[in-house]
């Protein structure tokens, strides 16, 4: 059998990097791509020392001609696309509504909304060439709940829950799975920041999550891993939240974990 080429985008550090490293241990030939090689140059030695099989280029997903460039060079090198990860993504742009600056709307809503949106095109038609592929959107819990001061995140994300439902749609008849995965609280650089503006963000999140504890970048790739196999074939168009519980407790205190 041929192996099957997987390509992740944000893949230098956080979720993308675990994604990246649970598919090359599965057997997938990984491509990680993000907009510089800084990150993804480590990733991508780590993975072969490992044993696995994995390359990188730098892209930048925004611009369609780059995102074109990027899936010809990998279509050149290895003739087919199996898998597609959007994992990559902005910060968040955290303020009050009144007060944000159209730029960083634009900047959020355009990597994490319109970028998913051209590298699922753009792999989609090889894809659609094959009559096979696994595409998987990196959403947010912030697309079913969310916190104040997070409108141009929380509207991305909430975006590209709808583009999965529409691609997934679109694109049944070729055999192609689209779904997306939305992680809550998981520790990673970015949440490690966002708990560190205030000393008592972690405990209140501990307290509304029935599970306890933070989640480990491993719960979301894991998941990534089934929904990338071809024992998913049966499943597209939905978005699975991995948050230990969260959006489904209302209750704010102390949980018995006996």
């Amino acid at each position: 059998m041929k192996k099957q080429t997987a390509i992740i985008t944000g893949a230098g550090r956080g979720i993308g990097r675990g994604i990246a490293e649970k598919l090359a241990s599965k057997g997938f030939n990984c491509i990680l791509i993000s907009r510089t090689d800084k990150e993804i140059k480590q990733v991508t030695k780590k993975i072969i020392k490992k044993g696995g099989i994995a390359s990188f280029l730098t892209c930048d997903i925004i611009d369609p001609s780059s995102v074109k460039e990027m899936v010809e060079q990998v279509i050149s090198r290895h003739e087919h696309i199996d898998v597609l990860v959007n994992s990559a993504a902005s910060g968040p742009a955290i303020g009050p509504s009144e007060d944000l600056n159209i730029e960083e709307w634009k900047r959020v809503i355009d990597t994490d909304l319109t970028g998913t949106f051209i590298v699922c095109k753009e792999v989609g038609k090889q894809m659609i060439k094959s009559k096979y592929g696994r595409i998987v959107n990196i959403s947010s819990f912030h697309s079913v709940a969310t916190y104040p001061q997070r409108a141009a995140y929380a509207a991305a994300k909430t975006g590209v829950i709808g583009l999965t439902r529409a691609l997934a749609v679109e694109w049944a008849k070729y055999k192609i799975t689209v779904n997306a995965v939305s992680p809550g609280p998981i520790k990673t650089p970015r949440t490690n920041w966002f708990l560190s503006l205030d000393p008592k963000s972690e405990s209140r999140m501990l307290a509304r999550t029935p599970l306890v504890r933070l989640g480990e970048v491993n719960d979301v790739s894991a998941a990534i891993e089934f929904l990338t196999s071809k024992d998913a074939g049966f499943v597209t168009g939905q978005n699975i939240v991995i948050d230990g519980g969260w959006l489904s407790s209302a209750w704010f205190g102390s949980y018995n974990t006996n």
